[in-house]
C-alpha cells in the first residue's frame, strides 16, 4: 500500500529534494502540499503534480504521513499537531531551534503512537553504511570530520533570513555529529570554538575516541561534500564522497525506508529521538561556544 504524505514547507529544500523524492515513490505518494505562502504551495503542487491544500488542517486530512521541509523553530511548531492528528512524521534537523522543543515533538510522536524518520541524508548514503561497517570491525581512536560550504552566502539557493554564517552549527553540523556518534559511539562535548564563520568541537565518545569537526556554510566556493578519516588500531578509514551517489538513489532510499517504517510500524535508528539526542548536542556545543565568546 502507498503512503500518502503530505509535504510542509514550498521553500528550495522542498522543491529541489523532498517534494520530488515523495513524489516519485513508489512506496510513498505526494497528498498535497502545504505553506504559509499559498502561491508558492500551489506552484510546487502543479509541479509535482498534488493539489496545494488550503489550511494545514487540510493537509492532515489529506495524508497518513507528514514529511516537513522549513525551519527548525516552524516544525517544532507543527510537528506535535501532526503527530496528535495521527500523521505520521518525516523529519529535517535539527528538529528543533531548542532542545525543548525537540523534546515536545518527541513526546507528541511517543503519545500519539507514530512512526518517525529523519531526513538526514548523509545516513542514508551507501558511503556512510560502508564507512560505519568497515569502522565496526575496527577500534577509532581520534577522528576527523568538516562539511565546509557555502549555503548562507547571497547567490545560494538555500540562502535564507534563518541560515545566518554563523549557524553552520545547526545547518550542517547535525550530519558531522550523527556520523562521528554512529561510528565512535555517544559523545560528550569538551570544546567549541567559532572563528568568523568557522566553528569547530572536539568530543569525547564513551568507548575511548576523540574526534574533531569543523563546519562551516559561508566559506565561498565550497560545497562540501561531508568528510570523514579515522585513525584506527588497523589504519587510517576514510569516508568516501557521499555526494558521488546519485542523489535520486538515495532520496529514494530515505522515502522508502519511512514507508517501510510506517508499514511495520517500527522506526528505524534515526528516528525522533535520536533527533532529539543531536539537539542535546548541539546545545551542550552552543555553551561551550557562548564560553569561549566572552
Amino acid at each position: 500500500m502507498t503512503l500518502r504524505v503530505g509535504l510542509v514547507g514550498a521553500g528550495p529544500w522542498a522543491g529541489m529534494s523532498t517534494g520530488p523524492m515523495l513524489a516519485a515513490g513508489p512506496g510513498t505518494t505526494l497528498a498535497a502540499v502545504w505553506a504559509r505562502r499559498p502561491a508558492a504551495a500551489a506552484d510546487l503542487g502543479q509541479r509535482l503534480g498534488a493539489p496545494a491544500a488550503a489550511s494545514y488542517e487540510e493537509l492532515l486530512g489529506a495524508c497518513d504521513a507528514v514529511a516537513f521541509a522549513v525551519p527548525p523553530d516552524v516544525q517544532a511548531e507543527l510537528a506535535p499537531v501532526a503527530a496528535a492528528a495521527g500523521r505520521h512524521l518525516l523529519l529535517e534537523k535539527p528538529l528543533a531551534a531548542t532542545v525543548e522543543g525537540a523534546e515536545r515533538i518527541a513526546a507528541a510522536a511517543q503519545a500519539a503512537g507514530v512512526v518517525t524518520q529523519l531526513v538526514l541524508t548523509n545516513r542514508w548514503t551507501e558511503a556512510v553504511s560502508a564507512f560505519a561497517a568497515e569502522l565496526s570491525t575496527a577500534v577509532p581512536r581520534v577522528l576527523t570530520a568538516e562539511f565546509i560550504g557555502s549555503q548562507a552566502l547571497p547567490g545560494s539557493p538555500f540562502a535564507a533570513p534563518w541560515r545566518r554564517p554563523d549557524q553552520a552549527l545547526h545547518d550542517v553540523g547535525p550530519h558531522v555529529l550523527d556520523l562521528l556518534e554512529l561510528v565512535a559511539g555517544p559523545a560528550t562535548v569538551v570544546h567549541a570554538h567559532r572563528v568568523g564563520a568557522v566553528t569547530t568541537v572536539t568530543l569525547e565518545h564513551e568507548f575511548g575516541a576523540v574526534s574533531h569537526a569543523t563546519v562551516s556554510i559561508a566559506t565561498p566556493g565550497a560545497r562540501g561534500p561531508l568528510r570523514c578519516e579515522a585513525v584506527t588500531d588497523a589504519g587510517r578509514v576514510v569516508l568516501a564522497d557521499p555526494g558521488a551517489e546519485d542523489p535520486a538513489a538515495v532520496r529514494r532510499r530515505i522515502a522508502t525506508t519511512f514507508a517501510e517504517a510506517v508499514a511495520r510500524g517500527v522506526p528505524p535508528a534515526a528516528d525522533v529521538r535520536r533527533g532529539v539526542e543531536l539537539q542535546r548536542l548541539l546545545t551542550a556545543a552552543e555553551r561551550h561556544l557562548r564560553s569561549t565568546d566572552t
